[in-house]
């Protein structure tokens, strides 16, 4: 008799153990996906957003507490250990990664999303002949897209904040692709919280962030020490530009509060940086000149210059185009004496050849110059996109003009041109007001548009908040 009493009270012991096994659960499940964490309260009621995935590599993700269940299955395939590799062939809004799982009683699915939700559509019309794949960032957005030449989405990185999608917001600008010694590296302007209240409109203090081939940080990059001693270590740098030579050796450009004639001015710094040395810097304070030259179309009574494309010339020497002052400059960097060699001013030249708040300027092999001819100061405002012919020596401007008949299109600021002979790529920038859904096009020499990325949305403010900082193609 007692010895069935006790075999009744063990059994009644383990069966309330058991259940308070079953009862106890995860409370959450913890994922790594492709670097970044997420810490997804359970039950997950509602789609998870991911900040960054891509087609080109398989999703890496990782159950960071998987000893915590009892079952872990992704998109149907059982997880026999912590992490799964898994290839993702689309990214959309209507694609979903399946995560079924059992912990203690509790069973149930996470959805994540291929494309986060908050990014806006954006259409594709078209095939592109360029070989390459098209690189798009966003003034207002911490966003980063790459698309390819059929308009598919092949990688992006998202991290909005509560300020996402208004003008407070400073985005993620200048996404861009570098080689070096046969590897892949790519890079972006990010925001620096660090440095928030020096923001101002055209200024997003920030640090450039240097990525491996799988899109892998692989550091960020402050300014160092000035020369002279005004600038010390760790400064934001200025989003505008960054030029690669190799992950130790770049150019930086800065904005930096300096006096200028008597008065505190935001001036240009550029910055050559080799292996954490400071082999070459220019300051604008340098050239007085550079004070008179403003073009009366900007406010240049604090912000004078406006650097925004730095590009390094076969012969060693710098070409720089400051929006302000609706210039283009040659700046002696080969002999080392910063010395302006030439500068072409756009609002100097004939009717066909001027232009106004100018970006991504760059001269080619032929002795042409394109650039993103904003167009600020023309009557009416009118975006153009130039290649000029000019004499690379004396900045001589012998002809050339417009390439896209833009009708009545005016973009007021950003945008860029790659110019690849036969053809070329626009960058359509900022345009607020209607029919503002240009992302970047792809145009024959006639100017004939055979490729196109835009906004889905007709809402108007939408696509201005969404505007691009920079679109180009590598």
């Amino acid at each position: 008799m007692k010895s069935r009493f006790l075999s009744l009270f063990l059994a009644v012991i383990a069966a309330t153990v058991l259940s308070s096994c079953e009862d106890h659960h995860a409370s959450q499940m913890l994922l790594l996906i492709n670097g970044v964490q997420y810490d997804i309260d359970l039950p997950a009621t509602d789609p998870v957003d991911l900040k960054t995935l891509c087609t080109e590599f398989d999703a890496y993700i990782q159950v960071v507490n998987y000893t915590d269940f009892e079952r872990i299955a992704i998109d149907g395939g059982t997880m026999a250990r912590s992490s799964v590799t898994l290839p993702v062939p689309e990214l959309s809004q209507d694609e979903q990664i399946t995560i079924d799982y059992k912990t203690g009683r509790l069973t149930g699915t996470i959805v994540l999303n291929t494309l986060h939700s908050g990014i806006d559509r954006i259409g594709a019309t078209g095939r592109a002949v360029v070989p390459g794949d098209f690189y798009l960032s966003f003034i207002f957005r911490r966003l980063i897209m790459k698309y390819d030449n059929a308009g598919q989405l092949l990688y992006y990185c998202f991290d909005p904040d509560a300020k996402d999608g208004t003008m407070e917001e400073n985005g993620f600008w200048d996404f861009k692709k570098h080689t070096y010694n046969g590897k892949t590296y790519y890079s972006y302007h990010a925001p620096d919280p660090a440095f928030a209240k020096r923001a101002f409109t055209g200024y997003n203090p920030g640090m450039r962030v240097l990525l491996d081939e799988h899109y892998r940080p692989l550091k960020s990059i402050h300014a160092k020490a000035s020369r002279d001693g005004y600038l010390p270590d760790g400064e934001p740098i200025d989003g505008h530009d960054f030029y690669f030579f190799s992950p130790d050796h770049y150019i930086l450009s800065l904005y930096v509060e300096r006096e200028v004639q008597g008065r505190l001015k935001c001036v240009s710094y550029l910055q050559e940086v080799d292996n954490g040395e400071v082999v070459f810097d220019w300051w604008s304070t340098d050239h007085p000149e550079m004070a008179q030259w403003g073009d009366y179309t900007f406010d240049f009574s604090y912000d004078y210059v406006h650097f925004n494309s730095l590009q390094v010339l076969p012969d060693g020497n710098w070409l720089c185009s400051f929006r302000h002052l609706s210039s283009v400059v040659k700046i002696d960097r080969a002999g080392g004496t910063g010395d302006i060699i030439w500068r072409i001013s756009g609002k100097d030249l004939p009717d066909a050849q001027s232009f106004s708040g100018e970006h991504y300027v760059t001269l080619h092999e032929d002795g042409t110059l394109s650039l993103f001819d904003n167009g600020n100061g023309h009557t009416p405002p009118i975006t153009r996109i130039m290649r000029l012919e000019i004499d690379p020596e004396t900045g001589e401007v012998k002809g050339g003009g417009n390439l896209v008949p833009t009708d009545d299109y005016f973009s007021m600021a950003c945008g860029a041109v790659n110019d690849f002979g036969s053809y070329f790529v626009v960058g359509w920038g900022w345009r607020n007001g209607e029919w503002n859904n240009r992302l970047v096009t792809e145009h024959a020499r006639d100017g004939r548009e055979i490729f196109g990325l835009r906004h889905i949305s007709t809402d108007s403010m939408a696509n201005s908040l969404s505007a691009s900082y920079r679109c180009v193609k590598y």
